[in-house]
């Protein structure tokens, strides 16, 4: 008896969905890091140690202090509780300033680099950051309408190509919906504005002078935004999603000093109620005037009172010359000695703040530009998201004017992202390293070459330090460990000047010390923020808002002056020797650079006063330092673990970390899987059967590991319909049913017998698929001698399964190897029937009808630039090189042997090779105001060893490849398939909230396709299509893509069929028509 084998897409498309890899999603091992907590009546805090010294022992406790203090008032102010400890992170093995609050998970992650941003005043950040992230968990939870162990729901839709062929039980999907219903709708600006007001007595954060420049330009060029954009992050540079964090905390003040603090728990918990989708009805529901209106009203009296404000500014400014209007983080102008030339940093040309270094000579105005990759950046947090914000220090000129030092991160061989000094000789463009691990930034250049001063970070606190160029050899100056912030180092003489941040304090003041590390004292100290200190000509010249606004300053002597007079800020001040000024300038729409030829002082110099009505009365005591708290040793740490005592300045219980799970979340998922279709032998279902038939109900399950080192991702969906007895509660049934189910394990945290960053990590995966065919099999019988011969049907249940195990290594941030094993057993089995001819019930058989086992070999590849269209048209390149070694047994017939039937398999050893390709740029100019682009995509494969059977094929066409094309209908056992698209904008600035949606923008792709499969033919397969790209949001918190397309096969030709197969027609005719797909997920993947 011959076996015809029947391909299943589904099993690997399941696999595809769920086990997709991209180096992006994967971080680095890090073995060597060693985690202890500590743990307080409401927190479990972490850390890392090591034999040096080296970790966040002291960010810890003062984060184990702060938390607990802030507790009690911020889940009153709420009237709610986390449901268990909430375990906060400290983290410091990477060179950036962040902070997240996991609100499904109750934990919280911090980075101990305390912000040092271009868009932020100076604060103290472990206090300010704890309180901010842990009002997010409150509030955030506060909000939800389904209990935190239910994060997500899901409807999902799926269709499939019409195959026509009977080697195909169901084509490829040309219909994928995967829609979640979330219990949340709270807006970013609500999340941010709560989070950085904190409580009424809190004030670890401020309305502060950056905060007000950054709203008030805007207010007063008419650039502000609705409340519908202030929701979500979407197509925001990074500029404007600090431009949320602005709005959404002046609205929150203008808010609370309205209505009483009060009304921010009442505007989330009217989010909690089940009607409530728009923050607008939330307003409404809690002020009893239309959000709208309000939001309005206070734009209204913002412009007003700004415009009173600034009017004997306008009087009187003084203010220079943009050379440098592009971008929105230009920095740090320095001349170079000579005063021919002028360095800056700029992030022209990008959305984010990618840096280059200029140096433009300013007798020409001719520009050089000097990309040095990864400068050092900021980040902050909203959510989750990392936000870059603008370079940490100025590049710094040698003194002989042909080379710059700067600082430019790398990732070292253990997995940490440190900071390192590096110079680049102008004019052959070569670049050097001079410092290694010294988590160095910030550098100044002394007048003779030989020495550079720089800020280094630890465990939350920083310092100068003093590298001598010529031998390598690195010292302190000041030797600070309580958290303590340093920035802006600048010679003046045998003094080092620079900006100083106290523990417990706002604003920076200017000391100087002397190169030794003796004499520390301050020269300018007050109530305002002080920042960007540089000599020249033995002036001090430095950026202080004092008068509420930033501008430039000179200090000769004791003597201050006010050099600028301007309605956005002054910064970062360098004067040549011929009295020009260079310094950083904000407009609304970012930092420039600009030249004033003059150094005079403005006729008369104007007091600015923020609104009231967007500031918070300041704290009735003395703001709280931490500077008691000092950072552990490991001895001291080993001795509290042996003998259980306690440590610090609070008594705090350390012991060493083990592995903490956050609780199992449940995602209920009803799917609509219309694979069966209304036709079945004899009749036609009705509607309502059919959908029955085709539902799915399931859940996702998933835990993770605390500090992300193991996870544990489930679901299981079964299709009740495919039973006919309707009795699919009974549990002899419930195997029988249709279903899909997978399960996968990682382990991420690598082997310490390999310490390095790209140290294996595992992950092992389970997939299985049921599906059942309804008369799937048809057997000739004749019931008696005399009858003709009658047909007898008999139900087929297919039975996949796959598992795989992965080792895989990151090796660079945009590189990830993997080695694994898949073993694949598929089972078909005949389900009970009645047989006339012998006139008895024939039992249920079953049988393998293949056996795969593989090794594989993989290497993906991505390096993206991002920008704001990034979620809807990418650009840069990922690649993905695959290799396998396949050993397949495929059933080919049944023998009868000693009166039994005996499976008899083709044995196959088969190679495959397959490379996927992709990439995109962005084209010169605009359409509509908005980028435009050319993406392109490959995919080559080939099969070798001994001739292959179709089941073993390769395919490029369907919703993967060439759409013109079904799935099926371009397979071969070698494949190439090559795609150009063109994306333009057709609605850019949607920007309008419907319901818990919103419609963010619309491109178009046009794109064609051409494909060459062999041994079907060497003949290239061309199409054409569109397709509507319409990016949304969901809940304020969730992407949502819908794509739609229509794609034209441009040529028509056949497949033949295996002879084994009894049709009508030998082959199977493609092309020529119009191939539809349609999808709703969260990004565009296909």
């Amino acid at each position: 008896m011959k076996w015809c084998a029947v391909m299943i897409v589904a099993l690997g498309f399941l696999a595809q969905v769920h086990a997709q890899v991209s180096p992006s999603l994967v971080d680095f091992s890090r073995p060597t890091l060693d985690w202890y907590q500590i743990e307080t009546e409401n927190f479990v805090v972490l850390f890392h140690l090591d034999e040096e010294g080296r970790g966040s022992s002291r960010s810890a406790q003062v984060a184990a202090r702060v938390a607990e203090e802030v507790y009690g008032p911020i889940t009153k102010m709420y009237g709610y509780e986390p449901d268990e400890k909430v375990h906060i992170i400290l983290k410091d093995y990477e060179d950036y300033s962040n902070g997240a609050a996991f609100f499904f998970d109750n934990k919280i992650e911090i980075w101990a680099p305390a912000l040092n941003s271009s868009l932020r005043g100076a604060h103290d950040w472990m206090r300010n950051v704890i309180t901010h992230e842990f009002t997010h968990i409150v509030q955030v939870q506060a909000a939800m309408k389904l209990p935190r162990a239910i994060p997500f729901g899901y409807l999902q839709v799926l269709d499939y190509e019409n195959v026509r062929r009977p080697d195909v039980l169901y084509g490829y999907p040309n219909v994928l919906v995967s829609y979640p219903v979330v219990g949340l709708s709270n807006p970013a600006w609500l999340a941010e504005g709560t989070a950085q007001y904190q409580h009424d007595h809190a004030h670890y954060d401020q309305w502060d002078s950056h905060r007000d420049m950054l709203l008030r330009t805007r207010v007063l060029e008419n650039k502000t935004l609705s409340l519908s954009e202030l929701g979500s992050f979407y197509s925001k540079s990074s500029l404007m999603r600090e431009g949320v964090y602005n709005y959404g905390f002046a609205f929150t003040l203008y808010l609370a000093n309205k209505y009483g603090d009060e009304v921010l728990s009442e505007i989330t918990n009217s989010l909690r109620r089940w009607g409530t989708w728009r923050v607008e009805e939330a307003i409404e529901l809690a002020t009893g005037v239309k959000g709208k209106e309000v939001y309005d009203q206070w734009l209204q009296e913002l412009e007003q009172a700004y415009r009173k404000a600034i009017t004997p500014i306008e009087a009187s400014p003084m203010e220079g010359t943009i050379i440098e209007p592009d971008g929105f983080a230009n920095y740090f102008p320095r001349f170079s000695p000579d005063g021919s030339k002028l360095a800056y940093i700029s992030n022209k040309g990008e959305h984010f703040s990618r840096v280059t270094l200029y140096v433009r000579d300013l007798s020409t105005d001719s520009v050089l530009a000097h990309d040095l990759g990864s400068m050092v950046g900021d980040y902050i947090c909203s959510l989750g998201h990392r936000v870059k914000s603008g370079v940490t220090g100025a590049a710094a000129w040698r003194p002989d004017g042909n080379a710059l030092a700067y600082a430019k991160q790398r990732i070292t061989s253990e997995g940490f992202l440190y900071t390192d000094l590096h110079v680049i000789e102008l004019d052959t463009e070569t670049s050097s390293q001079l410092t290694r691990d010294a988590r160095a930034s910030q550098p100044a250049w002394d007048s003779t070459g030989t020495r550079i001063a720089y800020v280094a970070s630890n465990d939350g606190t920083s310092n100068i330090w003093l590298l001598d160029v010529d031998t390598g050899e690195t010292m302190p100056v000041t030797q600070f460990a309580n958290g303590t912030q340093v920035t802006g180092p600048t010679w003046g003489g045998d003094w080092i000047y620079f900006a100083r941040l106290e523990p417990g304090k706002h604003g920076n003041d200017l000391w100087r010390i002397r190169v030794d590390g003796s004499d520390p004292v301050p020269v300018v100290q007050s109530i305002a923020d002080e920042r960007s200190p540089m000599v020249a000509n033995g002036i001090l010249y430095y950026a202080s808002d004092a008068n509420g606004i930033y501008n430039i300053y000179q200090m000769n002597g004791d003597t201050s002056e006010q050099l600028t007079q301007v309605i956005g800020g002054a910064f970062m001040p360098d004067m040549r020797s011929d009295g020009t000024l260079a310094y950083a300038t904000y407009e609304w729409d970012g930092y420039k650079i600009a030249l004033l030829e003059s150094s005079s002082t403005p006729n008369s110099t104007a007091p600015y006063i923020t609104p009231e009505f967007i500031t918070k009365m300041p704290l009735s005591h003395d703001p709280v330092s931490d500077a008691d708290v000092r950072a552990l040793t490991m001895d001291e740490l080993a001795s509290a673990v042996a003998e259980d005592i306690y440590l610090g300045a609070d008594s705090l219980h350390v012991s060493p970390y083990g592995a903490a799970f956050t609780d199992f979340a449940i995602s209920p998922v009803i799917r609509l899987d219309q694979y069966v279709e209304r036709e079945l032998e004899g009749r036609i279902r009705g509607r309502a059967e059919t959908f029955w038939r085709n539902l799915k109900f399931g859940t996702y399950l998933s835990s993770r590991e605390i500090l992300e080192g193991m996870s544990l991702f489930g679901g299981l969906l079964i299709g009740p319909g495919s039973h006919g007895d309707g009795q699919f509660f009974a549990p002899a049934n419930l195997l029988a049913l249709e279903r899909d189910a997978f399960l996968q394990f990682d382990y991420a945290r690598g082997f310490r017998l390999i310490p390095k960053r790209w140290s294996p990590q595992v992950s092992i995966q389970l997939y299985n698929i049921q599906r059942s065919v309804e008369n799937g099999l048809s057997i000739e019988e004749h019931p008696c001698t005399a009858c003709l011969q009658e047909t007898t049907n008999a139900d087929l249940t297919y039975g996949l399964w796959e598992g795989n195990v992965y080792l895989r290594s990151k090796v660079h941030r945009s590189t990830l190897l993997e080695v694994g094993y898949r073993y694949s057993p598929y089972r078909v089995t005949t389900n009970r029937f009645y047989s006339k001819e012998l006139a008895d019930w024939i039992p249920s058989t079953s049988s393998r009808y293949y056996i795969g086992r593989s090794y594989m070999a993989n290497m993906y590849f991505e390096l993206q630039r991002a920008h704001r269209e990034s979620d809807i048209m990418r650009t840069g390149i990922r690649m993905t090189a695959s290799y396998q070694r396949e050993t397949g047994r495929l059933l080919d017939r049944f023998d009868i042997r000693d009166g039994q039937l005996v499976p008899v398999y083709n044995t196959s050893i088969l190679h495959r090779l397959r490379v996927d390709l992709e990439g995109g740029i962005r084209l010169p100019g605009q359409i509509y105001g908005t980028s435009h682009g050319l993406s392109m995509k490959m995919r080559a494969s080939t099969l070798f060893g001994k001739r292959a059977d179709s089941f073993y094929f390769e395919y490029v066409g369907g919703l993967s490849g060439a759409r013109g094309y079904p799935f099926y209908g371009l397979g071969g056992t070698e494949t190439l398939w090559v795609q150009a698209s063109w994306l333009l904008p057709l609605l850019p600035d949607i920007k309008r909230q419907i319901g818990p949606i919103y419609l963010d923008k619309a491109f178009l792709r046009l794109y064609a396709d051409g494909s060459r499969v062999q041994p079907e033919s060497r003949a290239l397969r061309k199409d054409i299509g569109a397709e509507l790209r319409l990016m949304m949001g969901s809940y304020y918190l969730l992407p949502t893509a819908l794509f739609v397309s229509a794609t034209y096969g441009a040529d028509s030709f056949e497949v033949q069929l295996d002879d084994a197969f009894i049709t009508s027609q030998p082959s199977v005719s493609y092309g020529k028509q119009v191939q539809w797909h349609f999808g709703v997920l969260f990004g565009f993947d296909f």
